[in-house]
């Protein structure tokens, strides 16, 4: 893979989750201090890896942790018949490099050009024996992961294309915001293939329920992977969350 080292060009680690303590509108904050960034920097290296690159294999030794800091990368499993089945997309400020007994339980892949710090788990576990804080913190993004994987499958149990596709532009409205992108304006930076493998509909079945969302006035399709959301409340109603 590309794993080539840049300078910091004013990049810092940042993990963004929702605490666990009670504060403001329950939505996620960035976790480090500023302190616990410098620390995270001195044991890393920020690497810049081209687009559709592998940067670990599925059973492949797990050394290495990874903090998104521009860009986004997706995870997937093979299943016993060959196909890919994708349990993830990540986006700045998110964590990659899932593990199980030292082996990755993932292949994970750039879909745009992607800026991390390349994290090594025996250096981060070191820092974390001496920073309980940082601890915590980092459980507080395993949870916040869980409760997105939580729904992901409850938005993949729906029948109704057009509620699973109106749940997941919801969701990478949110997670995905790019700088100077205007609210409600959405660039996609999955295929329509990754995006159907991921709610569990055919390529088909995706096209008809973008095709029924713009037809009931809760979007605007400009072009293949540009979505502008016109309607929000409607979005959230069809999606089965209002």
């Amino acid at each position: 893979m590309t794993d080539d080292s840049i300078s910091a060009q004013g990049f810092r680690p940042s993990i963004y989750a929702t605490p666990f303590q009670r504060s403001g509108d329950g939505a996620a904050v960035e976790l480090l201090s500023v302190s616990e960034q410098d620390e995270l920097i001195g044991i890393s290296r920020l690497i810049n890896v081209r687009r559709h690159t592998v940067l670990y294999p599925e059973g492949g030794q797990a050394l290495f942790v990874y903090n998104i800091v521009s860009g986004v990368a997706q995870t997937y499993q093979l299943q016993p018949n060959g196909d890919r089945r994708i349990t993830s997309f990540l986006f700045p400020r998110d964590l990659l490099g899932l593990s199980e007994n030292g082996t990755y339980v993932a292949t994970a892949q750039s879909l745009t050009p992607v800026i991390a710090y390349k994290i090594p788990i025996d250096a981060l576990g070191a820092i974390l024996e001496r920073d309980p804080r940082l601890d915590i913190n980092l459980l507080c993004k395993l949870c916040h992961e869980l409760r997105q994987s939580q729904h992901h499958t409850i938005t993949v149990s729906k029948n109704d294309g057009p509620a699973r596709l109106a749940n997941f532009l919801l969701w990478i409205e949110r997670a995905y915001v790019t700088p100077g992108q205007p609210v409600g304006e959405l660039m996609l930076p999955m295929t329509r293939h990754d995006v159907a493998d991921y709610v569990g509909l055919s390529v088909e079945s995706v096209s008809r329920a973008l095709h029924s969302l713009e037809s009931q006035g809760a979007i605007l399709r400009n072009g293949p992977r540009f979505i502008t959301l016109l309607d929000i409340s409607k979005l959230r109603r069809l999606a089965g969350l209002e």
